[in-house]
């Protein structure tokens, strides 16, 4: 029986070494990127748009644009984002998707947490 030399020993074990050797994860806002294209659309056959690029902090941003929104659609995967509209309604996109308002009506604030953060909705990035 014959055992590896200690050069070859050496390059085996650096080897197994570099497979098992990770850098540290980027932090938390890294892996939460720029946050989603949210596209806010009113109704009619060609309706009036408008978008926003919230950041997946858990932030509650306000929304000053009166448009009467009827639809509302989310480009990203990362997380889920929450809508208050004046009239009392709400609405929740999970990852890439969309959610139609009934009855249309301007939206107040969002919210777009990432799925890396503990407690979503509620406590989202807290």
């Amino acid at each position: 029986m014959q055992f590896f030399t200690t050069p070859a020993m050496v390059a085996l074990l650096t080897s197994m070494l570099s497979l098992t050797t990770t850098a540290a994860p980027p932090p938390l806002e890294a892996r939460q990127g720029a946050g989603p294209t949210v596209t806010f659309s009113g109704a009619g056959p060609n309706p009036p748009t408008y978008t926003l690029t919230p950041p997946f902090r858990g932030e509650n941003i306000t929304i000053t644009n009166p448009l009467s929104v009827s639809h509302i659609s989310v480009d990203q995967t990362l997380g889920v984002c929450s809508f208050q509209g004046i009239d009392g309604s709400r609405a929740f996109i999970v990852g890439a998707g969309s959610v139609d308002v009934g009855p249309p009506q301007t939206q107040l604030s969002l919210r777009c947490c990432a799925f890396s953060c503990i407690g979503f909705p509620q406590n989202c990035c807290a």
